[in-house]
């Protein structure tokens, strides 16, 4: 696993050894990021579900400004943190073991969000109580002052996971599929209620 462009462009990062993890491919990210990319110069994110922090330490490296990364398997924290000090990007990340939706306080503090990455473990997303559950959490960060105006929240699924076209006061204004899965890009329509 690396990273692919910017300005840590091959790195080399870890995973954890004996985990099973999902990384996202390099094709996916790349097509990810070429949607994004006039969003993340100077962008404030969050990689939700970090893992080994892939996804936002791509972010960073494309010019995002800083990330908080959440994750609650220590295993994984132990290989992000490893993963962020091989980039040299520890004044700009910001690790939090928790659970993620119960997160939103420590988000908040970290505010107001360009980017948000929401990218749960597939096992979760099977069950339809566990869906509702993420789209829950997807549907609070546009409700609250977590989000910056004209916010993006990434949300990765596999493809049988029933993502409504709309969360909240989140409407989804991309989808694309990468074989088993999809990726689907929220924005806010209007103000916050």
């Amino acid at each position: 696993m690396r990273i692919i462009a910017g300005t840590n462009r091959g790195l080399k990062l870890a995973t954890p050894k004996g985990r099973e993890v999902r990384p996202i491919l390099d094709r996916v990210r790349e097509s990810l990021f070429g949607v994004l990319r006039n969003d993340l110069d100077g962008a404030s994110v969050a990689d939700l579900f970090a893992g080994t922090g892939v996804i936002g330490l791509e972010a960073l490296s494309r010019g995002a400004d800083h990330c908080i990364f959440i994750e609650r398997d220590p295993r994984c924290i132990a290989t992000m943190k490893e993963n962020i000090r091989r980039a040299r990007a520890e004044d700009r990340a910001i690790v939090v073991r928790s659970d993620v939706f119960r997160s939103t306080d420590q988000l908040a503090e970290h505010g107001p969000l360009g980017l948000v990455f929401v990218d749960p473990p597939y096992r979760l997303l099977r069950s339809p109580r566990n869906l509702d559950k993420v789209l829950g959490l997807v549907a609070r960060l546009g409700e609250t002052d977590i989000l910056a105006t004209g916010a993006t929240v990434i949300l990765r699924s596999p493809v049988d996971a029933a993502v409504p076209a709309s969360v909240g006061p989140l409407t989804k204004t991309d989808s694309r599929r990468y074989g088993g899965m999809h990726v689907s890009l929220f924005k806010q329509t209007g103000p916050h209620p």
